[in-house]
């Protein structure tokens, strides 16, 4: 296809050597095949070496460069063109990384991918990274407990491996990442450094290992994954760069196949000093070094030979690299060029090298048979063209309204913001900085108020903010002042190459010494040299200070694997009742809401710690309730045994918070009964009707009325049971009345009773009754004593259980049941119905107790010995249980029966109070003990009755105890009658009437006999 051309070529070369040759000789040829060609057109010559002309030199490598690339398919580039970084100001494609055309750039180097026959990408500078998983092993079993991984992530040798992320949460490591060392997670590590949820008691432990391989070509098989039988000592990934990994499950740090990114400082690649000597291998961001080991590496590059390379230009160009540049004011200096890039090689090898080029405004022209790289900056021309040199016309062309912009948005990878695309554009933003003909509003009133915006794409190789807003502002104004001017001339120019700045004079169109650079070489049929130049002015590359970037602000956004626990849980419990009757214990959770937005739910776990006795139980946590609910239930607790409860939140992604913990020991039960209401007294007679309202607890039994003779003061402990049990659901009952104070309290099923008595006082006594005796136990307490004794205190007499210990001290306890017998009894004179009731003035006290609040003084807050009422169910738990036996001959006596106030039948009465402990640490303590027999008013009558002469003798239906009073109502008596009553008695009298004369006579009368008691036959 170039046979045209190699034709001109050799015409050209036969018009120099005649030119330049002694007259009838050619001096040289070119190489062996030009020597061919040119036998064939006629004349040889010497080697074109010894001939030490340039044109011949220049002739040679032009063709040698066309069969090179033709003949190595590297680009189809005519001659006169070289590989630069900007042709023209167009807006290109944003190329798509991988054969995925939808895994663009952006986005697809920092995806994880699953294949075992990706292209691996070339790291050049520091760059974060996805990497291609071509290895997942669950390491057998059923398990699931670890995965097992082997990512690639770029071409080896690399330098470093400074950050790793695991679904975008940096990683904290017990050690730097060196290359075949294993790594864990430093305990310091909230994410990654983890309990079990699953597992009660768990410790927290590193979830990941880690093995970094750095990609040298005599790298071993990674430690970690030679554990598993699919990974054997020859998988050594020689070369490439990857993370051996394996990840240990925790529902609380992963959701699924971890994500994983490397911040990587990417090849280490070969430089050359001044004296283009090489040196060791090295980490470089310098463009020409990054570009060089591009074009030389055999494995990814194209693998050119270092003798294909002009090496000179490769460090003038790295020296023009590295100038130092102060990017703000203030700010510390930077290269002006930094290459950061990720090369895929999945894409052409011309596509790559200009990506390469184009971070630092290079041409890479091929001269004199070698690459030689120029980096588009100030300079001066090497040569000046004027109208003498220029041959024919010429072709003067401004840009066109698609090639000029008013405004120019580069976008680049900015590490601020997590190596995502960004964007910075000249002029600014706010331009206001800038002189008034640099402003975007200027320009673009000078555009004809056009917005002429271009955007170009260095995501590939930038990573600066300053040096891609040096790029943007280059671009524009390069795009406004850029004159095209394509001219033939003579040979005079046939020592330009592309990317050099010549000087144009030409009067028909202003120019003198105007510099232009160099685009494109042609050569013409007619031999003449046709260029294509763009205007080139120093001050588009003189870099200008920048304003300082605005610190990039912390997004805050929530991280789905950090979840705000609950804000609270509150415990309680209640009782319920079935249908049947049954109550048990309800524990109930309250769960207070999650600050954070993103949970879900909640899961609520259980464990009980203790059962009723305080001992400790061995249990699991189970779960009781998960859901959007912010209330849960257990059912049928224990009551007094002590529960944990623990809930998290959890996210969309089922990732939990932390556990939030409370601790409960249930009460259910166990709490006392409320305290009876509404109590009040209806006297009837000689009846009191007590009534209450029923209270609301579930557990309830019966209610205990006490009755205390204390008007003034009367307590729980100093009364004594009047009536032990009223079963649910009564709310009344009849008792005798008796002036004083009536208790009552509620009983649970568990035997509790309510915290505080319920008192109704009266001082209203019944009539009915004419007391007879009392008797007195106090203060001597001589009667009979079974597990009881008499115990003195401050000289105080009491009676009361017997101790075993010492008092105060923890061991000591009381027998459960004791007995006294009175030393006295009554006896009413004959056979009678009466009344008994008593009065016992008690206190309790625990044995095995001395601090309490009823019994320190003021000051010291300690047991002053005396016996006052223990602050605590001592007074539920200690019985006082007075007890009667009846008899009618003080020889054979009735069983002793449970007593307070009632009527009792007999002569002889005797009397006994029986003392209980339910726990055998309470006891009552009796002061006072007495019994007071009473009988009732009684009254007979008759009515018309005749009294017969002689007298009349009325027998009583009973006998009293006393004479009783009589009361007579005679009828039809005449004046001056009368009547006499003899023989008195309690069980009889004799009632005669007379006349005026004395005269026994018989008269109709009626009687009534009111006395006290009735003698039972």
């Amino acid at each position: 296809m170039f046979k045209w051309f190699e034709k001109l070529l050799i015409k050209l070369a036969k018009k120099i050597l005649n030119k330049h040759a002694p007259k009838g000789e050619f001096l040289a040829y070119i190489n062996k095949r030009e020597e061919k060609l040119l036998k064939q057109y006629g004349g040889a010559g010497l080697e074109v070496k010894k001939t030490k002309i340039k044109s011949f030199f220049f002739t040679a490598i032009i063709s040698a460069a066309i069969s090179y690339f033709v003949k190595n398919k590297v680009v189809a580039l005519v001659a006169s063109l070289a590989i630069a970084w900007l042709f023209r100001p167009k807006v290109p494609e944003i190329p798509d990384f991988g054969l995925n055309e939808a895994d663009d750039f952006e986005t697809g180097v920092l995806l994880n991918k699953q294949s075992n026959d990706a292209n691996i990408p070339v790291i050049y500078g520091e760059r974060l990274v996805g990497g291609t998983r071509v290895f997942l092993d669950s390491g057998g079993g059923n398990t699931n407990q670890y995965l097992y991984m082997a990512i690639v992530l770029a071409e080896g040798e690399i330098n470093s491996i400074e950050e790793i992320k695991i679904d975008d949460k940096a990683v904290t490591w017990s050690g730097s990442l060196s290359h075949s060392v294993e790594r864990e997670v430093h305990s310091s590590d909230s994410n990654f450094y983890k309990a079990d949820p699953n597992e009660e008691n768990s410790s927290a432990e590193s979830l990941i290992r880690i093995e970094p391989h750095f990609g040298t070509n005599g790298q071993s098989a990674s430690g970690i994954l030679s554990t598993l039988s699919n990974w054997g000592s020859n998988h050594r990934l020689r070369g490439l760069c990857y993370l051996a990994l394996r990840f240990k499950w925790n529902q609380d740090a992963f959701t699924g196949i971890p994500k994983v990114q490397a911040k990587i400082k990417g090849r280490k690649v070969r430089t050359y000093n001044s004296s283009l000597v090489e040196q060791s291998a090295s980490f470089q961001t310098n463009p020409a070094w990054c570009l060089l080991d591009y074009l030389t590496n055999a494995r990814y590059g194209k693998g050119l030979s270092i003798n294909e390379i002009d090496l000179q230009s490769f460090y003038d160009a790295s020296q023009v690299c590295v100038t130092q540049v102060t990017p703000y004011s203030g700010g510390s200096d930077i290269n002006i060029f930094d290459t950061n890039a990720i090369i895929d090689t999945s894409k052409k090898l011309l596509e790559n090298v200009r990506e390469l080029l184009k971070g630092c405004r290079g041409y890479l022209p091929y001269t004199q048979g070698k690459y030689n790289l120029i980096i588009e900056t100030t300079g001066s021309a090497s040569i000046t063209l004027t109208e003498d040199d220029i041959i024919g016309g010429y072709t003067l062309q401004t840009p066109a309204k698609n090639e000029k912009y008013n405004r120019v948005i580069v976008s680049y990878v900015n590490p601020d913001r997590n190596y995502q695309v960004d964007e910075v554009q000249f002029p600014p933003i706010d331009d206001s900085g800038l002189p008034s003909a640099d402003r975007h509003a200027t320009m673009k009133a000078d555009d004809g108020g056009f917005l002429l915006e271009g955007r170009f794409d260095f995501g590939k190789v930038v990573t600066n903010t300053y040096q891609a807003e040096e790029m943007a502002e280059v671009i524009l104004r390069r795009t406004r002042n850029s004159i095209r001017l394509s001219v033939n001339v003579s040979f005079s120019a046939y020592d330009l190459a592309i990317g050099d700045i010549v000087n144009i004079t030409h009067s028909s169109i202003g120019f003198s010494a105007k510099p232009f650079r160099v685009l494109s070489i042609r050569f013409n049929r007619d031999f003449t040299i046709g260029l294509d130049l763009v205007e080139h002015q120093d001050a588009h590359y003189t870099w200008a200070t920048k304003t300082q970037a605005p610190t990039v602000p912390a997004t805050n956004l929530p991280n789905p694997f950090t979840i705000q626990p609950p804000a609270g849980i509150t415990l309680s419990d209640d009782l319920v009742e079935y249908n049947d009757g049954t109550v048990i214990t309800r524990l109930s959770v309250l769960v207070s809401a999650s600050p954070d937005k993103f949970v879900s739910e909640y899961q609520v776990e259980v464990k009980q710690l203790t059962d009723r006795n305080g001992n400790a139980v061995t249990d699991s946590f189970r779960t009781i309730g998960k859901g959007t609910s912010f209330n849960y239930q257990l059912l049928n607790v224990i009551d007094n045994a002590q529960y944990q409860v623990r809930c998290k939140a959890i996210n969309g992604l089922g990732v939990s918070s932390t556990f939030l913990t409370e601790t409960r020991q249930i009460i259910g039960q166990t709490a006392v009964p409320s305290d009876v209401e509404d109590f009040a007294i209806n006297v009837i007679g000689n009846q009191a009707l007590l009534s209450w309202t029923a209270i609301a607890d579930l557990d309830l039994d019966f209610y205990t009325v006490r009755f205390s003779t204390d008007l003034s003061n009367p307590s729980w402990a100093n009364s004594f049971d009047l009536v032990t049990r009223v079963g649910r659901p009564a709310t009344n009952i009849t008792v005798p009345l008796k002036t004083g104070s009536y208790l009552i309290k509620a009983n649970d099923k568990l035997g509790n009773q309510s915290a505080n008595e319920t008192i109704i006082s009266t001082n209203i006594a019944s009539t009915d009754f004419v007391t007879q005796t009392t008797i007195n136990e106090h203060t001597a307490f001589t009667g009979t004593k079974t597990n009881s004794s008499v115990i003195t205190r401050n000289s105080t007499n009491f009676l009361g259980l017997t101790a075993t210990g010492t008092v105060g001290d923890s061991s000591t306890t009381v027998p459960s049941s004791g007995i006294y017998e009175f030393a006295n009894s009554i006896d009413l004179g004959a056979k009678f119905k009466g009344q008994f009731s008593a009065s016992v003035t008690q206190l309790t006290e625990d044995v095995s107790e001395n601090f309490d609040s009823g019994r320190p003084t003021a000051s010291t807050l300690f047991d002053d010995g005396r016996p006052n009422p223990f602050d605590g169910t001592s007074p539920a738990k200690a019985h006082t249980i007075l007890q009667i036996a009846t008899s009618d001959d003080n020889s054979t006596f009735s069983n002793f029966n449970q007593f307070v106030t009632g009527e009792h039948i007999g002569r002889y009465f005797k009397f006994r109070v029986k003392l209980t402990s339910d726990d055998q640490k309470a006891r009552s303590l009796i002061s006072s003990l007495s019994v007071t027999a009473s009988l009732s008013k009684r009254t007979e009558s008759g009515n018309d009755i005749s009294s017969g002469t002689g007298g009349k003798t009325v027998t009583y239906d009973f006998g009293y105890k006393l004479n009783p009073a009589i009361g007579i109502s005679a009828q039809s008596m005449n004046t001056g009658d009368f009547y006499s009553i003899t023989s008195k008695s309690t069980t009889q009298f004799t009632i005669e009437f007379f006349n005026s004369s004395g005269t026994s006579i018989d008269r109709t009368f009626d009687f009534i006999a009111q006395g006290v008691g009735q003698v039972i036959i």
